[in-house]
């Protein structure tokens, strides 16, 4: 049955199959469907709110001062406005949306941008070009997003396809790909994740293996399983319980680890770096205390005042002033003022005045010893240095 209807006084509940043409409704209104979906060939227009008990389909969809709720699928051909708030039980299709309060879409959305002044809520799948919030953005299942812009907090717990994510407060997401992140408070992911640049300005958690590219983090980084990064750049802390892959990582709290780690570049602790296992780097700087099973690099140089614990082997080892440090190996070692130091085997070893070697000093090309200092043992002479197998 098809009836022509241009326009539904407030408060009735009227049943529609199609509708030829645009159709306005008064608030407080009811559409029935007699065949499960209600066809609209032209725009709807409403007054304020009203209700679809059933499918609902237009080219454009205005609510002025009201809200829209559709028990069914809703789908328009150019855009759906409300001002208030839209409450969808089944799929959504719109190439835009722009709701002025709340958009809930229960199940499936599929649209070019979506707005909301306050919160959106989707209880399936999401493929989106643009979803914008001044709230809050919460997707219960899978995402397929281009950007993502929230003021308060975002939540996606399905598999994620986002290139950017930015959020003033808090991100939690499941796992999958992710091009840029940008948070000004917290960020977590619950499953394997894949990241190209993360900045976040307070925390970021990593539940399980992550790949990353570029991280900057205002205060602490932590994961609990391997990480894979390009650099890390990080004002408080680090905390790695796997393994770390990667090409640079500062720090400027301190850094610590529950497996090996290597780094084609620079590792720079401002504070303290514990790893509970071996470091390969090109270069290590460390301000406060040092601590691995065996670490190697090009260069390595701890501060004043600082400590190093575990063998170390590089090319050029300093160990500043009143430094402590355990068993060095090295082709140009250099020990300055008032350090400590245990076993010292090096191809050219400078010592300054008023340090102290507690154990062996093996060179091969050069010993050069600097006023008052105290040597546990004799220096020996040798062709060749037993370096750590590790």
């Amino acid at each position: 049955m098809t009836e022509e209807f241009k326009k539904i006084d407030a408060g009735k509940k009227v049943e529609l199959d199609t509708v030829k043409g645009n159709l306005q409704i008064g608030d407080g209104a009811t559409l029935v469907a007699e065949n499960k979906t209600i066809v609209v060939t032209g725009n709807i227009i409403s007054k304020g709110s009203f209700l679809v008990e059933g499918s609902l389909e237009a080219v454009s969809i205005r609510c002025k001062r009201g809200s829209l709720e559709v028990e069914g699928d809703l789908k328009v051909s150019k855009y759906l406005s409300i001002d208030k708030r839209l409450v969808v039980t089944g799929n959504i299709t719109a190439p835009e949306i722009d709701v002025g309060g709340s958009l809930n879409a229960k199940s499936d959305i599929q649209c070019q941008e979506v707005k909301a002044g306050g919160s959106i809520t989707i209880g399936g799948n999401a493929a989106i070009e643009t979803a914008n919030a001044g709230g809050t953005i919460k997707i219960e299942g899978c995402s397929n997003i281009g950007t993502i812009k929230v003021g308060g907090s975002v939540t996606l717990e399905g598999t994620t396809e986002l290139d950017i994510l930015r959020v003033g407060g808090t991100g939690k997401v499941s796992g999958g790909k992710i091009g840029k992140v940008r948070i000004g408070g917290s960020f977590k992911a619950s499953e394997p994740i894949e990241i190209q640049s993360i900045d976040v300005g307070g925390t970021v958690k990593l539940e399980k293996d992550a790949k990353v590219g570029t991280v900057s983090i205002g205060g602490t980084f932590k994961t609990r399983a391997n990480l894979e990064f390009e650099t890390i750049n990080v004002g408080g802390t680090v905390s790695i319980e796997g393994t770390g892959i990667g090409n640079s990582l500062s720090v400027g709290g301190a850094l610590s680890t529950k497996g090996n780690m290597k780094l084609e570049g620079k590792l720079s602790i401002g504070g303290t770096s514990k790893i509970d296992g071996f470091i390969f780097a090109d270069e290590i700087s460390v301000g406060g205390s040092f601590s691995s099973e065996f670490a190697k690099a090009r260069y390595f140089k701890i501060g004043r005042r600082g400590d190093v614990y575990g063998p170390v082997q590089a090319e050029k080892i300093i160990i500043s002033e009143r430094a402590t440090a355990e068993d060095l190996f090295g082709g140009e070692i250099i020990i300055e003022e008032r350090a400590r130091v245990r076993n010292v085997y090096g191809e050219t070893i400078f010592i300054e005045e008023r340090a102290k070697v507690s154990g062996d000093i093996e060179y091969i090309d050069e010993l050069s010893v600097e006023g008052e200092v105290e040597l546990k043992r004799e220096p020996k002479k040798v062709k060749s240095i037993n370096y750590p197998d590790y």
